[in-house]
């Protein structure tokens, strides 16, 4: 039963999970497309295809480190199937390059919670999502939950609240001087910002379409049930709570602003769905329900089931 198995946090499900990311990158990078086989290309892809996987497993450190879930491999799993749900992902590199930074700045802001080291957190979270916007420019939106986190954190001063500022103008200068040696000019600060493009023909593809919707539709609905528990969880852990959801509203519009609408920048939103989706599924044991409950069990069991086969259903569309 998949709630046993990933209700559990064995090196094999890691594994699992791992070898799914690959064979998802290997078929979204190589569906459809003429193989040229080249010693660059071989390790472009192997480094991209490794990536993949340190998301995933830096994704589950983060939701360890910081208790957002309880001990299970729950939001990894939802994870990796959202992923392979729509493997265009894999052929976006600049998105899977600003998605990993951003984790990275998540992995600072959801740690500020602890009072330690605190300013080098905060610079920390900023020059990730500054380095970040140079491979997707609206990923300097993650600056809102980073000043938002700041203010939950104990202990926070307006000095605090300008050290962002320091990590983004401390990139920026480390590029420019870059890219002066590089091609003796200005030109990538006027090309940095992107244009917003709210042009979505290409959903018009059922492989595209399709998960998109299912993706979004479970973010609204587990997204709802996290709003409604809202009252029911304890002071302790309510900013984490809310944190998860600003950040979730945050890579929503991340995605939304980008400058060309492929279906690949629902990377953005799929850590903070897979957590709140992870939560969703606790939710039954913490409101007092548990396996013995036919009904709830089969139920998780059901969904479980149906995330896993929908990669491979969407797949063959």
């Amino acid at each position: 039963m998949l709630t046993s198995f990933f209700g559990k946090s064995n090196p094999v499900n890691y594994l699992i999970l791992g070898a799914f990311i690959v064979l998802g990158y290997l078929l979204g990078t190589f569906k459809g497309t003429t193989v040229t086989i080249t010693a660059y290309g071989i390790l472009l892809h192997i480094s991209y295809s490794i990536l993949s996987v340190l998301m995933l497993l830096l994704l589950d450190f983060i939701i360890r480190k910081n208790h957002l879930t309880k001990s299970n491999t729950f939001a990894i799993f939802f994870f990796t199937c959202f992923i392979l749900m729509l493997p265009i992902i894999f052929l976006e590199r600049d998105i899977l390059l600003a998605n990993a930074f951003l984790i990275l700045a998540l992995r600072r802001i959801m740690s500020l919670r602890s009072d330690r080291n605190s300013s080098k957190k905060i610079l920390d979270a900023s020059v990730w999502i500054t380095i970040a916007s140079l491979f997707y420019f609206w990923s300097l939106l993650f600056l809102a939950p980073l000043w938002l986190a700041i203010i939950q954190k104990p202990n926070s001063s307006y000095k605090q609240m300008l050290i962002p500022f320091t990590g983004v103008f401390a990139i920026l200068l480390i590029n420019t001087a870059f890219q002066l040696l590089l091609t003796d000019s200005f030109a990538w600060f006027f090309q940095w910002k992107q244009s917003v493009n709210f042009d979505f023909s290409k959903y018009n593809v059922t492989s595209v379409l399709i998960p998109t919707t299912v993706i979004l539709g479970f973010y609204v609905w587990t997204a709802a049930y996290r709003t409604l528990r809202l009252s029911s969880v304890s002071l302790k852990e309510k900013s984490n709570y809310l944190l998860m959801l600003y950040v979730s509203l945050t890579s929503l519009f991340v995605a939304l602003l980008g400058p060309e609408k492929t279906g690949a920048e629902i990377l953005f939103v799929l850590a903070p769905i897979s957590i709140i989706a992870a939560n969703y599924i606790e939710g039954f044991e913490t409101e007092g329900l548990s396996e013995t409950d036919a009904s709830e069990f089969w139920f998780k069991e059901i969904m479980l089931w149906l995330v896993l086969a929908l990669p491979f259903v969407f797949l063959f569309l």
